[in-house]
């Protein structure tokens, strides 16, 4: 029974992998992409640790301790992708309804839902985490064990999180009434977030790229070669390949063990408690979804005042009175429209609580990496890039989760937007202006805060800012066109369709992009930067205008190429 579950959801996807309807490109695509993507990973891991062999005589230390802090930020992600994934994949999944009605072996379901759970929250983290180790080994002249040893460490590594996040789940939607489900897993969410600040800072990686921070030789070297505690998934892993990667020593049989046992015992404990108090939490979770929360209750009071403000609704209809000779464009009230679905929405709000908290993290340990600036890692204009490149990155996951989904969560209304006297591609330019603002906000919220926390020059922040702009604003774009490209329809859930096949195409492509931008534009930005600090005159040459047209074309390029894209693939369905 449960490998005719699992065959039948791999037979969903496969199906569509290889869609009738003009999809058949993107099984092909994602290759390509990730290819691409990989081996820009391995190139960068390579000269990071190229990089650290050279500080001598802690090359070594500084290497470990770089493993260490990749393995903790790892941990974290697959603990805050699981929670969401279990929650999603145990309680909230459309086929669970069929299923629950069907004389199906509950431990037959319950494995193949665990399977489901953790294959979806972990396969990105997988398929991109492997360049970097793989790198790793390259640049130590690890042996052909090393690799092998990679993937026995990696497979008990990423079950681990899966079956605490289903005992976490089920403590959940057993002990808390429905109503303060959604409200208590953002907390859990928020909670892992704020232990992995507190891992990467207990680790202070902003004093590995700089020798000058330590007072002696002999603390720094205390601090690198401390071994690492044996309480982390993070620390067992660590604890088998070290052996391997600097070859010396033995490998730690009972960290070995304990990655394998782990991950066991968490899987029959788990299965012996749904046994008994799935079905309860499976109810409760079905109540909740109408429930209200702490999130719907302040919204539905925003919205009142807002309501008390303009008047009843006598005072209403005097207002469009008033006004009944004004014309209202039909993509004003598609934007007018996507706007009031999104505050209508709790389960958004939640979400921009979880990008919040990861700003404020990662600003929080910007400040610090401010010291590296001076050294042979970073640079000032190396910083400058980083900061950049995150920015980047930060706009690729915002627009990938809010305004991918955009067009699919249309659902069986999508046949109502067809019925307005607008174009698909003014449909879709109409979404991509509605949903922009958000986008464009976070991105300079990111950009100045930063630029301003290590006091930045003004004139690189200005550049900075203006570069930020530009790639928010595209980048939203292409998420609307690819989004149209690879709708989903027939699922309710934006959590699920941000993580589709569609949406990891748009993220690896988007993020090549800005790399690309960021690559085009670094000789006029590094002459600028020597500008103003008054090394050099203001002296542009051809190469360096020319790159900066193209850093500025590209994304608008690829942005008006996706909304046309878009609106072609919708064509075709109707």
């Amino acid at each position: 029974m449960y490998l005719e579950l699992i065959g039948a959801k791999l037979r969903t996807v496969k199906g569509n992998l290889r869609s009738s309807q003009g999809e058949r490109h993107r099984g092909p695509l994602f290759i390509i992409l990730s290819v691409i993507f990989s081996v820009m990973l391995f190139r960068g891991s390579y000269w990071l640790v190229s990089q650290a062999l050279e500080v001598q005589p802690i090359g070594e230390l500084l290497v470990a301790k770089l493993v260490s802090l990749a393995f903790l930020i790892f941990l974290g992600m697959l603990v805050f992708s699981n929670v969401v994934a279990a929650f999603t994949t145990f309680y909230l999944a459309d086929d669970m309804e069929f299923l629950m009605a069907q004389p199906v072996s509950w431990d037959a379901l319950f494995a193949s839902r665990y399977t489901e759970a953790l294959v979806q929250s972990s396969w990105v983290i997988v398929l991109f985490g492997m360049p970097p180790f793989t790198a790793l080994g390259y640049a130590m002249g690890a042996s052909w064990t090393y690799y092998l040893m990679l993937l026995v460490v990696f497979l008990p590594f990423v079950a681990i999180p899966t079956g605490l996040a289903s005992l976490a789940c089920l403590l959940v939607t057993n002990m808390l009434i429905a109503s303060r489900m959604r409200d208590t897993l953002g907390f859990l969410g928020m909670v892992a977030l704020v232990l992995l600040f507190y891992g990467i800072r207990a680790l202070q990686p902003e004093r590995l790229f700089n020798p000058d921070s330590f007072d002696s030789l002999g603390e720094m070297i205390n601090l690198l070669s401390t071994p690492p505690s044996s309480w982390l998934p993070s620390d067992w892993a660590i604890n088998v390949l070290s052996p391997m990667i600097f070859q010396q020593g033995d490998i730690d049989l009972w960290s070995l063990a304990l990655l394998y046992t782990t991950p066991s015992a968490l899987f029959f404990i788990s299965a012996w408690l749904h046994r008994r108090f799935f079905y309860r939490g499976y109810t409760r979770v079905q109540e909740g979804r109408h429930g209200e929360s702490v999130l719907t209750v302040l919204r539905d009071k925003l919205l009142q005042q807002s309501t008390q403000r303009g008047g009843g609704v006598t005072r209403r209809l005097e207002q469009l009175k008033e006004r009944a000779g004004e014309q209202f464009g039909p993509m004003q009230q598609l934007i007018i429209k996507d706007r009031l679905i999104f505050t209508r929405d709790a389960s958004q709000w939640s979400n921009m609580l979880v990008i919040v908290a990861m700003m404020i993290i990662y600003l929080v340990n910007f400040k610090y990496f401010e010291i590296a600036s001076g050294t042979a890692f970073f640079g000032e204009v190396g910083l400058y890039y980083f900061n950049m490149a995150i920015c980047g990155f930060v706009v690729v996951a915002l627009s990938g989760r809010f305004l991918f989904p955009s067009v699919s969560i249309e659902g069986r209304s999508f046949w109502l937007m067809m019925q307005a006297p607008i174009s698909l591609e003014q449909m879709l330019i109409g979404k991509w202006i509605g949903a922009m603002a958000p986008v464009i906000f976070v991105g300079q919220f990111v950009i100045w805060a930063s630029n301003i926390l290590i006091s930045q020059n003004w004139g690189l922040t200005l550049i900075a800012a203006t570069l930020v702009l530009i790639f928010s604003v595209c980048v939203a774009g292409i998420s609307v066109g690819l989004g149209a490209v690879y709708p989903q329809f027939y699922n309710p859930n934006a959590s699920s369709i941000a993580a589709s096949f569609g949406a990891i195409i748009f993220m690896i492509s988007s993020i090549i992009l800005v790399l690309m931008s960021l690559f085009f534009s670094f000789r006029f930005v590094q002459h600028m930067t020597r500008v103003i600090e008054g090394t050099h005159e203001l002296e542009l040459t051809l190469n360096m205008m020319l790159g900066l047209g193209v850093a500025i074309l590209l994304p608008t390029l690829a942005a008006y190429a996706a909304i046309r894209l878009g609106a072609a693939s919708l064509r075709k369905r109707m």
